[in-house]
């Protein structure tokens, strides 16, 4: 009878360890569509011949750690996208003001290429100051005015 207790005993862990592996793996099939697809479930594939998996599901030491990582450099990832997607729109914003300002400006910027070229041609130009005195440019005066009028047209106006 003391034979029986201690094979009992012996027994009585092992079918314990057997059982508890056995109810907390879940059973995995594998097999392959009719478009050479191959899939994963937990339920076999309807009439079709599925290789049965083994899937551990034991959860590493440090995965607590490992998965509140992934969810900061995911949270970086998202912030970084959003800046991105922020900044082009500006851009985008500031590109579409600054051709609607160039094309209001067109009668302007017709104005000052005309005079542009009106200095460019050599000829000499007078002005009247507040006297209503005439007086002509120089040399020096006009390319400064031409200097100022390109600066104008390449902010102000469309090429």
């Amino acid at each position: 009878m003391r034979r029986n207790k201690k094979w009992i005993l012996a027994v009585i862990p092992l079918t314990a360890l057997l059982i508890s592996t056995i109810s907390h793996g879940q059973p995995f099939y594998k097999w392959v569509d009719d478009k050479g697809a191959t899939h994963y479930t937990q339920t076999p594939p309807p009439q079709k011949a599925a290789q049965k998996v083994t899937v551990s599901t034991h959860t590493p030491e440090d995965s607590a750690n490992e998965i509140k990582n992934l969810n900061d450099q995911a949270s970086k990832n998202l912030k970084a996208t959003t800046e991105e997607e922020a900044a082009a729109s500006k851009k985008k914003l500031n590109a579409a003001a600054d051709t609607e300002r160039r094309n209001k400006n067109s009668a302007a910027c017709q104005h000052v290429k005309a005079n542009q070229a009106l200095l460019q041609t050599g000829q000499r130009i007078h002005t009247f100051d507040a006297k209503g005195e005439r007086s002509y440019l120089t040399e020096e005066q006009k390319s400064a005015q031409i200097k100022q009028q390109a600066t104008q047209i390449k902010n102000d106006c469309s090429q």
